[in-house]
């Protein structure tokens, strides 16, 4: 049996958000930067933290698998479809979270 692939992922603010939303994927998904090459559909489990300190643990699936970023000393970035009802909770969360840091005036009424 193959042990599937753990990330940690901190999601501090607005840009780390964009930088890792993957809206496309379904539910969603997100970015994170592999230390080791994935095949598609390989499962993965991510350790999530969102602004405000809330951690989640998901599980998910390998959906997109970009070439290695050599100038960036990066490594791989592969698009991780969330899975199951955790992955869609987390997706919608992280959706609001978007959606509220792209709109400052729903920020404000959200927080009243």
């Amino acid at each position: 049996m193959k042990v599937p692939g753990f990330y940690s992922l901190v999601l501090e603010d607005s840009e780390s958000i964009a930088r890792a939303w993957v809206p496309f994927l379904a539910p969603a998904g997100l970015w994170v930067h592999a230390r080791r090459e994935h095949a598609l559909g390989e499962e993965v489990v991510l350790l999530v933290q969102l602004p405000g300190g809330s951690r989640h643990s998901v599980a998910g699936r390998v959906a997109w698998v970009s070439a290695e970023n050599r100038s960036e000393g990066a490594g791989r970035k592969t698009g991780i479809a969330l899975d199951g009802a955790e992955g869609a909770e987390l997706a919608a969360r992280i959706s609001q979270l978007a959606e509220l840091e792209s709109n400052p005036a729903k920020a404000l009424l959200a927080c009243s």
